[in-house]
């Protein structure tokens, strides 16, 4: 079964890897940006599968969408992920079963969300149900509604707990251009605090991957990996396909 659930993976986690582990790593925080609708919440459920796949245990967090839509979410793209891999019903229940049992989503509607509280919902979980996530998901975590006080607590919450923690922002089509050296607005408020950070970019029918950021190296590196927005899972793209 573990055979079959690493053969599942499509995550440019693998392609991130650093100090061994996939990834950012733990106590390191990374940041997906792209304008709405272009596909970050289908991009971070993806992050997440392939963290309970190679077997880690995962939170994920979400701001605007109940936990039943998230938990939908993970479905539709395991279901769409073991169909394209032909998993057999039986082995795909059975890995969906143990995938689900190392996840945990957690919903903040509203303006419920405060970093201070996601952290007593780590500790509470830790306590009573021994659930200790290796990965934090934290959806539509905007930098223009968000102070910088919360990522500075975030990135703590990352260091003090050994979690790698994925975020997602919204750029708008109007941001200024980056200064050189630096990221793109909004992002350039919080880019000390951000060891890796991606942007996906909608081109044609395919949304495209590109890394701004890998710890110390702002870049603009196209990886190479498209977003399917039909069936929302990770492809690798031809060099040739992005001209």
């Amino acid at each position: 079964m573990t055979e079959t659930m690493l053969r599942l993976r499509r995550s440019p986690r693998k392609l991130l890897s650093r100090d061994g582990h996939p990834g950012p790593g733990p106590g390191r925080l990374a940041l997906v940006m792209s304008r709405a609708g272009v596909g970050k919440t289908a991009f971070l459920v993806g992050i997440g599968l392939d963290s309970l796949l190679a077997g880690q245990r995962v939170m994920h967090v979400s701001r605007d969408r109940t936990v039943e839509k998230v938990r939908d979410r993970y479905d539709e793209i395991f279901s769409e992920l073991a169909g394209k891999n032909g998993i057999e019903p039986g082995d795909a229940a059975r890995i969906q079963l143990e995938i689900e049992r190392r996840r945990h989503i957690y919903a903040f509607l509203g303006d419920s969300f405060s970093v201070d509280k996601l952290a007593e919902g780590i500790e509470l979980l830790g306590q009573h149900t021994d659930f200790r996530p290796d990965v934090l998901i934290v959806d539509r975590m905007d930098v223009r509604t968000t102070d910088r006080q919360q990522y500075e607590q975030l990135r703590e919450l990352a260091v003090r707990c050994g979690v790698e923690v994925w975020v997602s922002s919204r750029t708008h089509r109007d941001d200024p251009a980056a200064l050189p050296g630096h990221l793109p607005a909004p992002a350039d408020a919080i880019e000390d605090l951000l060891d890796l950070v991606l942007r996906l970019d909608p081109r044609g029918n395919q949304v495209l991957l590109h890394v701004l950021k890998d710890r110390d190296r702002m870049l603009d590196e196209d990886m190479h990996v498209g977003l399917d927005p039909r069936s929302l899972l990770l492809i690798p793209m031809q060099p040739s396909s992005l001209a």
